[in-house]
């Protein structure tokens, strides 16, 4: 039943949703290379230092991402008032909104996949030393698992807002934060969901318990969305 309602979803996905994916990998590769091109290649990690320039950008990338893909996908129901039809069909509530998340988290996994190929692609240009494979795969798969919460959050607050405006502020507000969040030393803040893209980096001591955190989070947030979901009455 899922898989039919995953297929009905992937019938109406916007052009933009299947290219989003490529655009978010095109932007973290270009911007990776260009940064560790202009100012951190004559520095002593060499090539090496590309990994920490892309440490700088990928949580803002992904969760940007994921504002957009949620608030697309949830927003052509809310512009159609296809909700209550969506709803009347026999299958369960929460299978509805569990496909929209699976769907996201299948996009998502595509930007890693892409934005690994890209990177080995910019490896292989500049520099003749083997390709790290362990970081190279880690560091955007861990940022990618650890941004599990911030799905359930972003498709849960797209779906009970209408108007889009204030998902994607949350969305951009956070994609910003996250810039910064992780270099706090305040707990507090380091718990926040913005934080665990940043938190979960190879290049960072204790990451794995960070990547841990984002999937008890994420999972008990998404259960919590669809159960939240599947109460909702839409117009």
């Amino acid at each position: 039943m899922i898989l039919e309602l995953m297929r009905a979803e992937g019938l109406k996905l916007k052009r933009l949703c299947r290219w989003m994916p490529v655009i978010q990998g095109i932007i973290l590769i270009s911007m990776t290379a260009l940064e560790w091109y202009l100012y951190f290649r004559q520095g002593p990690g060499g090539i090496y230092a590309g990994f920490a320039v892309m440490y700088m950008f990928l949580s803002f990338v992904f969760l940007l991402g994921i504002t957009l893909l949620a608030s697309i996908m949830a927003g052509t129901e809310h512009e159609t008032k296809a909700w209550k039809q969506l709803l009347a069909m026999p299958v369960p509530k929460p299978s509805v909104y569990v496909a929209k998340l699976a769907w996201i988290l299948i996009l998502q996994l595509c930007a890693v996949i892409i934005t690994i190929v890209g990177m080995c692609v910019v490896w292989v240009l500049y520099s003749n030393e083997p390709i790290p494979w362990g970081i190279m795969i880690l560091q955007p798969l861990f940022a990618y698992l650890s941004t599990l919460p911030m799905m359930a959050i972003q498709l849960w607050l797209s779906t009970v807002f209408s108007n889009q405006a204030l998902p994607l502020a949350v969305g951009i507000f956070g994609s910003i934060s996250s810039l910064f969040l992780a270099r706090s030393n305040s707990f507090i803040i380091q718990v926040l969901p913005w934080s665990y893209p940043a938190l979960s980096s190879p290049l960072i001591p204790g990451h794995m318990q960070w990547i841990g955190i984002s999937l008890g989070v994420g999972i008990m947030l998404s259960v919590l969305g669809a159960l939240l979901f599947a109460r909702r009455e839409f117009e």
